[in-house]
């Protein structure tokens, strides 16, 4: 079932994750693609992941990416539809080419720059004139945020499954049921 909001669902290390999420119709699936970084996925666990989803954009995310000349790796080996990044990341880019899902700190932080991201990621709501994604940790905020008509949008994080096909979806599951559009 379509969801209420735009979803991202960000740090997939699972087949369990990747497949929830999309039957899910989650809008975005997000994989952390700088090794060293927690919850990095390799390329070769991310295709094999990948074969098995449909539907949701990829998002390879960045943080942690300290030479440019990497990303051309990381467009070959995970062909993401966006990337999404920190500041101190998106700084060191003078063009990218694809669009950017920008985490800031501080809301002003965005003003600051040069490649103008389509998205902007925050911990809470902030007014901004760049569509905003809020991150959420529980279900207590969900209601406000699908009622601000500032927020275009939720992000989410999966989780690391006990054992392969065994994993408790715990805020994901409810959160998602929540957005869900009932027929």
């Amino acid at each position: 079932m379509p969801l209420k909001t735009l979803v991202k669902v960000g740090s997939i290390t699972n087949l369990t994750d990747a497949r929830y999420c999309a039957g899910m119709e989650v809008d975005m699936l997000g994989f952390r693609a700088i090794p060293g970084q927690e919850n990095y996925i390799q390329p070769v666990q991310f295709q094999e992941i990948r074969g098995w989803i449909n539907g949701p954009r990829i998002v390879a995310e960045i943080y942690g990416i300290t030479n440019p000349d990497e990303l051309d790796a990381i467009l070959e080996n995970y062909k993401p539809d966006y990337l999404e990044m920190g500041v101190k990341e998106l700084s060191q880019f003078s063009a990218l080419p694809l669009p950017v899902l920008l985490t800031v700190e501080n809301p002003g932080d965005a003003v600051k720059l040069t490649i103008h991201p389509k998205y902007l990621i925050g911990k809470t709501f902030f007014k901004s004139t760049i569509p905003l994604l809020v991150e959420v940790h529980s279900t207590n905020v969900v209601q406000s945020l699908l009622e601000n008509e500032d927020v275009s949008g939720i992000v989410l994080k999966g989780g690391i499954e006990q054992k392969p096909g065994l994993k408790d979806f715990e805020v994901l599951n409810d959160v998602l049921e929540l957005l869900e559009i009932e027929d």
